[in-house]
């Protein structure tokens, strides 16, 4: 006799989304509602989603009632063994039941694939919003620190008194864990869980004691810190003027300062074709650090600050300084141009 079919009810007539459209997807996931930032992380929301993994994700439910989930410090152990809900009349804690416990010794993480931080907390432009104040636009600057990696380790218990409840726990742990990682999702942000390992910790050989059996699942989580305390929030440079005096000995070479935003700069100084090597002064009218340049039809380039000459990006110029290039070209019949790229100090 042929098993009855079973009638598939849940249908998903809207396919997941990918590529581009996913990440949007993920990134309002993250972002806080009304904010433009992000929402943070801290310890306890790590916990949080993990006992919410536990209680709906491996949901457990055993001769028809779900088995209660609690979150327990090494330290609460004797307390929650005395005034726990779920206990009989004679005080007696009654199973099945899955406790949650996280390991306090937390590690630095290895979510980024062993590679570290960059020293100094610095904070990157998460979300540029336009701003108008009745007379000018503007553009609010949204700034996030580097996430720091953290792994933290919980053991799940399940005490129950029969072999088969203990295998229908094993079986949805590896279940859930065959492909090695699980995501759950912290705040919106997505972070694996990987099972380290399986234990037992079983009371059956003591002929005095109460028999019952116990299983623990190790339980790694892959996760990040991110504080709201770090986050920033400035306003953009909406205008600003830098003053260059070009010497009357070049005249045909031409110097362009680009618009500026949120305080970079860029400095083009551009040669016409026929030249093979041009010297090009400039009056510095403020105070600036370039950080790097781009050479376009460039073989090489130096540079003197009032006669001294620079060897390396970055370095700094103040206003009244006089900046000197000489340029030498790779090709004589084209234009060519240095761009040095820079931040309003």
């Amino acid at each position: 006799m042929g098993l009855p079919k079973k009638n598939k009810k849940d249908i998903n007539i809207n396919p997941d989304k990918t590529g581009n459209d996913r990440r949007e997807e993920m990134f309002d996931d993250i972002s806080n509602n009304g904010t433009y930032l992000p929402k943070g992380v801290l310890h306890e929301d790590m916990d949080k989603s993990f006992v919410e993994f536990i209680e709906n994700g491996i949901d457990l439910t055993l001769s028809g009632e779900k088995v209660p989930v609690i979150f327990l410090t090494i330290q609460r152990w004797a307390e929650f063994a005395k005034t726990w809900q779920y206990s009989d009349e004679y005080k007696n804690i009654k199973i099945p039941f899955i406790t949650v416990v996280r390991k306090p010794d937390a590690q630095i993480g290895t979510n980024q694939a062993g590679y570290f931080n960059i020293p100094g907390k610095p904070t990157f432009t998460y979300m540029k919003v336009p701003t108008w104040d009745g007379n000018r636009k503007g553009m609010d600057i949204y700034k996030i620190p580097q996430p720091v990696p953290i792994d933290l380790v919980y053991e799940v218990r399940l005490f129950c008194n029969r072999m088969r409840d203990l295998n229908k726990m094993n079986m949805k742990f590896i279940q859930t864990f065959s492909p090695q990682q699980h995501y759950i999702k912290v705040n919106g942000h997505p972070m694996p869980l990987i099972m380290d390992s399986i234990g037992d910790e079983s009371v059956i050989n003591n002929l005095d004691e109460r028999k019952y059996y116990v299983q623990m699942f190790t339980v790694k989580m892959m996760g990040y810190l991110l504080d709201e305390e770090d986050f920033e929030v400035t306003p953009a440079v909406s205008r600003a003027v830098a003053l260059m005096e070009v010497s009357d000995n070049i005249n045909r070479s031409q110097y362009e300062v680009e618009e500026i935003e949120d305080k970079t700069i860029e400095n083009s100084v551009s040669t016409p074709s026929g030249e093979t090597s041009t010297t090009f002064p400039l009056l510095i009218g403020a105070n600036i650090k370039y950080t790097s340049e781009n050479l376009i039809n460039v073989s090489s380039v130096t540079y003197k600050l009032n006669g001294i000459d620079v060897t390396e990006f970055p370095f700094n110029v103040s206003n009244g300084d006089t900046l000197t290039l000489t340029i030498n070209k790779d090709d004589i019949n084209k234009t060519s141009e240095v761009i040095l790229n820079g931040i309003l100090l």
